[in-house]
C-alpha cells in the first residue's frame, strides 16, 4: 500500500500543508516532543540510520506557521521505528542540546502511551500453531528474533488440551517486531491485545481467542460475514478535517481498526475509508455520525461500502461507548436527559476551541443528570448547556472546565442570568 499524501490549500490546518499519511504497517509512526527550533533535516538525519523515513510532519501554527515542537516520523516497517525509538529516545540532535521524547503514535486518542498495559501490546505476539507444538520448539524457532521473556501456549481449561495458539513475549518491542515481519508465515503472528484490555483479543480471522476450536470453522464464519456484513465504510469529509480529527470523531464507536483519506474528490472534500472490526460496529457508526454537520456548515456523508445499508442489530454499543476515547478526563456513566418542560435550575456558557459534534457534547454533558439541552450560537464555537438540577452543572464545572473533547480544548462556565426587566428598559431607551 503506498502512502498518500494531500496538499492543501496555502493557509490551510499547518500553514498549507498537511500531510494525510497511510498506517501501514501499524505502530511505524512515532510522536517526537522537540524543540520550535527542530527542522526536517535535523529529524531526517537523526532517524535516517534506523531505515526508510516515509514521512515526517512537523506540527505548525495553523495561524503563524510557527513549529509547535510536536513531529512526526513514518517509518517503512515496525522494526525501524521501533530501533529508533528505543535508541533516540532521550537524545539531542542538530545543533540544539535539549534532548527530544521520542514515543509511538499507535493510540491516536491521545497520540502516544507509555502506560503499563500499552508497554504490553507492543512486546507480545499472538500466534497460531500446531496443537502438537511444545514450548521448546516454539523457543527456539521465536527467539532467532530477538530475546523471549516466556512463551505461552493456550490450553483448554477442563481438557487441558493445546488450542492451536499462543502468545510470545519479548523483552523489546524491536525484537518482537522484527519477529513479527519475519516469522514463517504459517504462525500468522500479530501484537496481542494487552490483557485487562477492554477489547477483546481476535486472530486474524476476527475470533475471540476463548472462543478457538479449530481454524477451518473460522474460515468459513468469516467468509460469511464478509460476503454479507461489510465492516468498511466510505466517507466524504470537509477538507477542513484533518486526519488526527477523523481518527477521534469514528474511535467513539468500539472496534475501530483503520481511518485513513484516499484521495481529493472534489476542491474542499475528501474520501477517506474506515474500517471496523466488525459489522455491527460499522453500521452503527454510520447510524450515528452520517449527515452530522463536522465542522458547523460542512456534513459528513458516509456509505457502508459495497451496499446500500444492512440492517443490523446494533443496540449493544449503546452501553459500550468508550468516553475516554472522547474526552480526556474521568466521567461518571451516562443519565437520561430530563424532559425539555422541566424548569432550569442552572445555565452554563461553554466555549470550545474547534468544532465538535452537538451530539458528543449532549454525551458528554448528559454524564450527570438532568442535562435539558445544548444549544450553540449559530457559525459558532460558543452555546450554553441547560440542567434542570444545580448540582449536576456544577460537577459539570469541576470536571469538564479546561478539558478536552475530540482533541478540543473546553472552557466551562457559569451563564450569566439575564435581567429581563432591565433588558426591556435599556429597548424602550433606545427606542426613544
Amino acid at each position: 500500500m503506498m502512502d498518500f499524501e494531500l496538499q492543501t490549500p496555502a493557509g490551510g490546518l499547518n500553514g498549507g500543508r498537511d500531510y494525510y499519511i497511510d498506517f501501514d504497517p501499524p505502530m511505524s509512526r512515532l510522536f517526537i516532543v522537540c524543540n520550535k527550533s527542530h527542522n526536517e533535516d535535523d529529524f531526517r538525519m537523526a532517524f535516517s540510520p534506523f531505515g526508510e523515513i516515509k514521512d515526517i510532519w512537523i506540527v505548525k501554527d495553523k495561524f503563524t506557521h510557527e513549529n509547535k515542537g510536536i513531529a512526526y516520523i513514518k517509518f517503512g516497517k515496525i522494526s525501524e521505528a521501533a530501533k529508533a525509538q528505543e535508541e533516540m529516545n532521550g537524545k539531542a540532535i542538530g545543533n540544539i542540546s535539549g534532548s527530544i521524547k521520542v514515543l509511538f503514535a499507535a493510540n491516536r486518542n491521545q497520540g502516544s502511551s507509555r502506560s503499563d498495559i500499552e508497554h504490553e501490546k507492543f512486546v507480545r505476539l499472538f500466534i497460531l500453531c500446531s496443537k502438537n507444538a511444545i514450548e521448546q520448539e516454539l523457543h527456539e524457532e521465536f527467539s532467532k528474533y530477538g530475546d523471549v521473556e516466556s512463551i505461552t501456549i493456550v490450553k483448554d481449561k477442563t481438557t487441558g488440551i493445546s488450542k492451536g495458539c499462543g502468545y510470545i513475549r519479548y523483552t523489546k518491542f524491536s525484537h518482537a517486531a522484527f519477529a513479527y515481519e519475519n516469522c514463517p508465515h504459517k504462525y500468522k503472528a500479530i501484537f496481542a491485545e494487552p490483557r485487562g484490555s477492554t477489547r477483546t483479543q481476535r486472530d486474524h480471522y476476527g475470533r475471540a481467542n476463548d472462543d478457538i476450536s479449530g481454524l477451518k470453522d473460522f474460515n468459513s464464519n468469516m467468509q460469511r460475514s464478509s460476503a454479507y456484513q461489510p465492516t468498511c465504510l466510505e466517507v466524504t469529509v470537509s477538507n477542513l478535517v484533518n486526519q488526527d480529527q477523523l481518527w477521534r470523531l469514528f474511535d467513539i464507536i468500539p472496534g475501530l481498526e483503520s481511518c485513513q483519506f484516499t484521495k481529493e474528490i472534489r476542491p474542499k472534500s475528501f474520501e477517506a475509508k474506515v474500517v471496523y472490526e466488525n459489522a455491527e460496529a460499522a453500521a452503527y457508526a454510520k447510524e450515528k455520525l452520517h449527515g452530522l454537520e463536522y465542522p458547523l456548515g460542512e456534513r459528513i456523508i458516509i456509505k457502508l461500502a459495497g451496499l446500500q445499508y444492512a440492517s443490523m442489530e446494533t443496540s449493544f454499543i449503546d452501553k459500550s461507548v468508550n468516553n475516554e476515547s472522547i474526552v480526556n478526563v474521568l466521567l461518571p456513566p451516562m443519565q437520561s436527559m430530563a424532559s425539555p418542560n422541566e424548569p432550569m435550575a442552572q445555565r452554563l456558557f461553554i466555549v470550545l476551541a474547534g468544532s465538535v459534534p452537538l451530539s458528543i457534547l449532549k454525551n458528554v454533558f448528559s454524564c450527570w443528570k438532568g442535562l435539558i439541552n445544548i444549544y450553540m450560537l449559530p457559525n459558532k464555537n460558543c452555546g450554553y448547556v441547560k440542567y434542570a438540577d444545580k448540582d449536576s452543572a456544577q460537577q459539570a464545572i469541576q470536571v469538564l472546565h479546561g478539558a478536552e473533547i475530540c482533541g478540543v480544548k473546553l472552557k466551562v462556565l457559569e451563564a450569566e442570568e439575564r435581567n429581563y426587566g432591565d433588558e426591556a428598559h435599556r429597548k424602550r431607551l433606545r427606542s426613544n
